[in-house]
């Protein structure tokens, strides 16, 4: 929903960050098992370059003592990350703040309606966990599409949610959300994804997987009122002056307003207002429900 920049930090930067302030016995352990934390990090770039994480292999459900790089259990390299990372008051953990301020306190999974507070694993590391101190594989993020997100990852490329780092640049520079105006009081707007159709299959599927994934539709609709409501009383009075096109073309100001994002519920809701004959042209002192 909203493209930010990857992390500077090298696929292996976190990991070997954490691996410094080990124990000789436990530092030992993961050094060994450093060239396979190295294969998942290829491998995971390979992906990343067709956006098939999908198809990257898992971890069994549970079973946190199943080896999975090296000499590394399923159990050793999740911890890795919650004991080594989250908790540590070194460099691992300056990595981590310095990920997250990078989104500078907005979400991007939607589009900047929530506060990123956390990083999440865009492949979870319980079903990835050689990947789970990957710079890349960490995500700002608001505590709902965080929880939302939950444990598991798609086996289908066309369920995947979009990644904000790594993935089509279409995603975030195309008009792929709608919202329509609908009459009624208060006046209702509507958000849904429409995504172009000269886009392949694969990609119109995971912009409507992403939409529903983050609960869009409810929580774009939630903001609604608080711009509409005042908007609505301006139109009562100090704009009442306006005629429809007038009025049309103050509203499409802020629909082509390049500082909001694209498909962010503001600049969305904008569009479908200016584009709402109805809403250009109601006498909102007057009967406007009125045929």
């Amino acid at each position: 929903m909203k493209k930010i920049t990857a992390p500077a930090f090298n696929e292996l930067d976190l990991f070997d960050a954490c691996t410094s302030e080990m124990d000789e016995v436990t530092k030992e352990a993961f050094t060994v098992s450093r060239p396979q934390i190295q294969a998942a990090a290829t491998d995971f770039a390979t992906h990343s370059v067709t956006q098939t994480w999908c198809q990257l292999p898992r971890a069994r459900h549970g079973h946190r003592e199943d080896i999975i790089a090296g000499t590394l259990s399923k159990g050793a390299l999740m911890d890795l990350y919650d004991e080594g990372v989250v908790k540590s008051k070194g460099r691992p953990r300056d990595i981590y703040d310095q990920i997250l301020v990078a989104a500078q306190g907005r979400c991007p999974y939607c589009a900047d309606i929530g506060t990123a507070r956390t990083l999440d694993h865009y492949l979870p590391k319980a079903k990835f966990p050689g990947l789970s101190v990957h710079p890349h594989n960490l995500v700002p993020a608001c505590r709902d599409c965080n929880t939302d997100a939950g444990a598991g990852f798609p086996i289908s490329q066309n369920l995947q949610p979009i990644h904000p780092y790594l993935d089509k640049n279409c995603f975030f520079l195309e008009r792929w959300v709608r919202a329509e105006v609908i009459r009624c009081d208060p006046v209702v707007v509507k958000f849904f994804a429409a995504p172009p159709i000269h886009w392949p299959d694969i990609d119109q599927q995971r912009a409507k997987q992403h939409f529903a994934d983050c609960n869009l539709i409810d929580r774009f609709s939630s903001q609604v009122a608080g711009e509409l409501s005042p908007l609505i009383l301006q139109r009562k009075s100090s704009l009442a002056v306006f005629t429809s096109v007038q009025f049309e073309a103050h509203l499409r100001i802020i629909a082509d307003d390049a500082n909001l994002l694209l498909n962010g519920w503001k600049r969305t809701m904008y569009l479908a207002l200016c584009e709402s004959d109805w809403f250009c042209s109601a006498d909102f002192n007057g009967d406007w429900l009125a045929d």
